[in-house]
């Protein structure tokens, strides 16, 4: 298949999909290892990130013991003094395919979202396949809620009020933790979600994949790689923690937590997160869907260089404080 030509790519990110190119389209899978593949996606996210936003606090927390052991990091943008027990909490899934990212390369975008919406951002440092396979960062990110709840009252947070969001995989993370009753923590509540361009089903590919299947960082063929990395096996991918668009097809689906999602026409993803939309949308949630069709995947990570990251920022900053105010 040829790849789309450069002018189908919106003009601020033509230049990162150009280089791209002109560099191999080498893209994740294409790293030699995994271990390389995790160091290139920590380069490219500090290289073309936002700046890092000064934050009163940011601080890291390990949580669990020896081999279940992940970390957590909480930026607080409150002065000591502004505490006050009803704030919400904002709680942020990386994206990386499962297998790779880290609290570092999200790092700008966690501290941007504290900065516009002056809430406390936890970050989940879930572990990471194929070392711990499914269900290990959904496991994780269960268990950052209960410390969340178990630290609300000591740090003036309201675990009743929760926001969860996440790119790409951690956008898969953030409405699981807003729905599949498995993931609920007692003594929380999820109150909205932020969907950024999420990974909703992995049982099945959609259209989008024979649509991108070179030419860009995600494609197709990227996409099934995290997938066989991650899952212990294919029965795997139809569990609704890690396919939640099934769930939603389930026409006794109850409603979710309001929802702001975002779709990228370029990027294999686009069809199932759109459909996803559609059926939360019929299913009674609220739903604020924008759709970006020249735009390809990673444009958060890379908002430093990409205008619409910055951007798309904003506006879900706005949703989620309208949200919870």
């Amino acid at each position: 298949m040829t790849a789309l030509p450069l002018e189908a790519v919106a003009a601020d990110q033509r230049e990162m999909i150009a280089a791209f190119r002109a560099a191999g389209s080498r893209s994740f899978q294409d790293a030699g290892s995994m271990a390389a593949s995790r160091e290139g996606y920590e380069r490219s996210s500090a290289a073309n990130g936002l700046p890092r936003d000064e934050v009163a606090l940011v601080e890291d927390v390990s949580i669990g013991e020896g081999s279940e052991r992940f970390g957590v990091r909480v930026y607080d943008p409150r002065p000591g003094g502004a505490r006050v027990a009803t704030d919400a909490v904002i709680l942020f899934a990386h994206g990386g395919g499962w297998i790779i990212g880290s609290l570092e390369t999200h790092d700008p975008v966690c501290r941007r979202l504290a900065t516009l919406t002056g809430l406390p951002v936890v970050a989940v440092g879930y572990r990471l396949g194929p070392e711990h396979q499914f269900p290990a960062a959904h496991d994780d990110s269960r268990s950052a809620v209960e410390w969340l709840r178990d630290e609300a009252a000591a740090r003036a947070w309201d675990a009743s009020r929760i926001v969860t969001v996440g790119d790409s995989a951690g956008g898969g993370i953030a409405t699981a933790l807003a729905f599949e009753p498995s993931l609920q923590v007692d003594g929380t509540s999820v109150v909205a979600q932020v969907l950024l361009y999420p990974v909703v089903d992995v049982s099945a590919e959609s259209t989008g994949y024979a649509r991108l299947e070179e030419g860009f960082p995600l494609t197709a063929d990227t996409m099934r790689w995290f997938a066989r990395e991650f899952l212990a096996n294919a029965e795997d991918g139809h569990d609704h923690r890690v396919s939640p668009l099934l769930a939603a097809r389930d026409q006794n689906a109850a409603p979710q937590p309001p929802a702001w999602i975002i779709t990228l026409g370029l990027d294999p993803l686009a069809e199932e997160g759109l459909e996803y939309a559609r059926l939360l949308a019929e299913r009674g949630t609220h739903v604020e869907l924008t759709h970006l069709p020249g735009n390809a995947h990673g444009i958060f990570t890379s908002a430093g260089k990409i205008r619409a990251g910055e951007t798309q920022l904003v506006r879900a900053a706005e949703f989620i404080t309208r949200t919870v105010s």
